[in-house]
C-alpha cells in the first residue's frame, strides 16, 4: 500500500496532519471503521491542544469519499463505516459483516459487472453488497 502523502498528492489534496492521520488509520485498521471510532482514534493519535474540528473532520471524509480514496459501507448496523478503496477493488465488491465481533471488511473478489446489469433503461449507481455471518477469526472459536 502506498504512503498516505502519495495518495493525497495523487488526488490533489493538501497533505495536512489530519488528512494523513485519517488515511493512515484506515489503511492500518484492515477493517472498516465508523466516523465515531475514527474521531476517537484521531483525538488520541494527534494529541493536539484542541481536537480536529468536527466540521473539518466530516468535510475531510466527504472529500475522501468523493475522490474515491475511501468508500462508505452500510453494513446493516445503522452506522456507516468507511474503508480504504484499494485499486484492485475499485469495481463492485462484497463486504462481510461479522455478527459475532461486529467487524466489517472488504472481500477481495470482484463482482462481474454483468451480474449487476438489469436492463438498458437502468443505471446502477450504487449497491449495498454486504454478506452477514461469522468471520473466519470468530468461527475458529466455535471449532475449538
Amino acid at each position: 500500500m502506498r504512503r498516505p502523502e502519495e495518495i493525497l498528492q495523487d488526488h490533489a489534496i493538501v497533505p495536512t496532519i489530519a488528512c494523513i492521520e485519517v488515511i493512515e488509520y484506515i489503511i492500518n485498521k484492515k477493517t472498516a471503521c465508523s466516523l465515531k471510532e475514527l474521531q476517537q482514534a484521531l483525538a488520541t493519535r494527534i494529541q493536539q491542544e484542541k481536537p480536529v474540528n468536527k466540521t473539518t473532520f466530516y468535510r475531510t471524509i466527504d472529500l475522501f469519499e468523493e475522490k474515491g480514496i475511501v468508500h462508505k459501507i452500510d453494513d446493516g448496523t445503522g452506522t456507516a463505516k468507511y474503508a480504504i478503496t484499494k485499486q484492485e477493488l475499485k469495481d463492485w465488491h462484497f463486504h462481510f459483516h461479522c455478527l459475532e465481533c461486529g467487524e466489517t471488511f472488504c472481500l477481495a473478489e470482484i463482482i462481474p459487472k454483468r451480474l449487476l446489469e438489469i436492463g438498458k433503461n437502468y443505471q446502477v449507481k450504487e449497491a449495498n453488497l454486504v454478506l452477514r455471518g461469522i468471520c473466519e477469526k470468530c468461527n475458529q472459536t466455535y471449532i475449538k
